[in-house]
């Protein structure tokens, strides 16, 4: 049986995020909630508002000498799934979508006492809870009994009961979906459904695998209503998306091309919001190498507006989006796939000026680095001797650019470079040339380098260090912070490829 019993399940633990009350933004008019709680008297209870899957404070209330707590707002509280919250900290959920709501239970036993006073709504979202409770109940003891037996006509005869079971769970959720249309609690119920789609088959007979996945996503979202406001407010949509951003092929182009397509079926500014940030976050802040040109594409699309049109996303305050558009205006110039920046800067000598692009080497590892990072001098001798062992055997080139623009950093750059016998191709953005491109940048542009040589700190985004980029012989960006022996595995990965490109020609 597939369910989300995230949304209909209490779970074990609660998160309980600062203060934030949503109750400006009611979508629809329920004013009062009232909940009996036997056994608390004097207690301070919250009410708690999901966003997405979590929770956040959204009022308080305390329990009078006969147990009653009473929210109330005179704008209301928005449509969706809460959570009433006694010490403990104890909670169970509700459904808000009516002017008033009315609900008695036993602080020793929230769920299990749990009455319907006066709400429809939330008649049928206990009723689910618990239909779906003894249903798992019955499950467990059915697989159980399953692995404790090794007769098949046993084994045969528990699968016919499970399935028979799930069929019960599917016509039970089909009732309630058809007999309480437009209710919340219904669409709930809705939302957490399976889509059931026949496997696409071949004119063989077969499955055909492609067709019938890409079916399935076509159709992924058939029983949500995406201008909903109110699906924000429930931890099923939340839920869905997370697992929906996970069916997709790891690659930037396939993943952005189903945010697009998703956010394109959006009108409703609650849903189409949440939804953008949140695709827009999971990249932003993931450590998958590459899927930072998601987060470039969520922000150039929708965040940062072009010349003379508004950014989509009015609920940013400028000083944010300023903030976020910069990032993104840094980061798409390196993600994979792009022709990486040219640098131009002397080596040790400051004699000899170092043109990365012109190197012979089929790859490059670019390193950045400050002899003054501590991170830095225990990495670049463990990256030498892959460097040593493997990468120079196989052909490749390290280029390591260190920050030399005082006295001390040009001394210890040096120093360390002898001390560890970094015979590499070492270069520097040096003290001479720093003080004298700071005076007349004209002194060494054109004539020796280039503005994104000098200021290759903006131009690569080396914020900290150690910061490594793998290039391939187009000086392509194809890898970003790899371990050494990422570096070795990847560069192998290359070069069997193109071996076996050039054996097909």
């Amino acid at each position: 049986m597939r369910r989300n019993l995230t949304l209909l399940r209490p779970t074990a633990a609660i998160l309980l995020l600062a203060a934030t009350s949503l109750a400006t933004q009611a979508q629809s008019d329920p004013k009062r909630i009232e909940v009996h709680i036997d056994g608390l008297i004097g207690d301070t209870v919250y009410l708690a508002n999901y966003y997405g899957n979590r929770l956040y404070y959204a009022d308080t209330a305390v329990a009078n000498n006969k147990g009653v707590a009473v929210f109330q707002h005179p704008d209301g509280y928005p449509a969706g799934v809460y959570a009433v919250v006694i010490p403990g900290p104890k909670y169970f959920e509700l459904v808000v979508n009516e002017p008033s709501v009315v609900l008695h239970t036993k602080a020793t036993d929230l769920m299990g006492a749990l009455k319907v006073v006066n709400s429809k709504e939330n008649e049928i979202f206990l009723d689910y809870i618990r239909f779906l409770n003894a249903r798992k109940a019955d499950g467990d003891t059915l697989r159980n009994r399953l692995e404790a037996t090794a007769d098949p006509i046993a084994k045969a005869d528990i699968r016919q009961r499970m399935n028979a079971l799930d069929s019960t769970v599917k016509a039970y959720q089909r009732q309630v979906v058809e007999t309480h249309k437009g209710k919340l609690a219904a669409a709930l119920v809705h939302m957490g459904m399976a889509v059931e789609r026949d496997p696409i088959m071949k004119a063989d007979g077969t499955m055909d695998s492609a067709a019938t996945y890409y079916d399935h996503r076509a159709h992924y979202w058939d029983h949500f209503d995406l201008n909903d406001p109110r699906i924000v407010r429930v931890p099923v949509f939340a839920n869905k998306l997370e697992e929906y951003m996970k069916r997709f092929p790891q690659f930037p182009d396939t993943i952005n091309k189903a945010a697009d397509d998703l956010i394109a079926r959006i009108n409703d500014p609650e849903v189409f919001k949440y939804t953008v940030h949140t695709w827009t976050h999971k990249y932003e802040t993931s450590d998958i190498m590459g899927m930072d040109a998601v987060f470039v594409h969520m922000a150039q699309t929708y965040y940062c507006p072009a010349p003379g049109r508004p950014s989509r996303t009015p609920w940013m305050d400028d000083e944010k989006l300023t903030k976020l558009c910069e990032r993104a205006r840094k980061l798409a110039p390196l993600t994979i796939g792009t022709l990486s920046k040219n640098l131009i800067l002397p080596d040790t000598t400051e004699q000899q000026w170092v043109n990365m692009h012109r190197l012979p080497n089929e790859f490059l590892v670019l390193v950045f680095w400050d002899p003054h990072c501590g991170v830095c001098k225990k990495e670049l001798p463990a990256l030498y001797e892959v460097y040593r062992d493997s990468l120079r055997p196989m052909g490749v080139e390290v280029v390591a650019v260190a920050k030399a623009v005082e006295e001390s950093l040009m001394r210890d750059w040096k120093k360390f470079i002898r001390e560890k016998g970094l015979d590499w191709v070492n270069m520097a953005l040096t003290k001479t040339v720093y003080d004298e491109a700071r005076t007349d940048a004209s002194k060494y542009i054109p004539k020796y380098t280039t503005i994104e040589s000098l200021n290759y700190a903006d131009t690569y985004d080396v914020y900290s260090t150690p910061k490594v980029f793998l290039l391939d012989g187009e000086r392509r960006i194809v890898g970003k912070q790899l371990t050494p022996e990422q570096m070795v595995d990847l560069v192998k990965r290359f070069q069997e490829a193109n071996a076996r490109t050039k054996s097909n020609k």
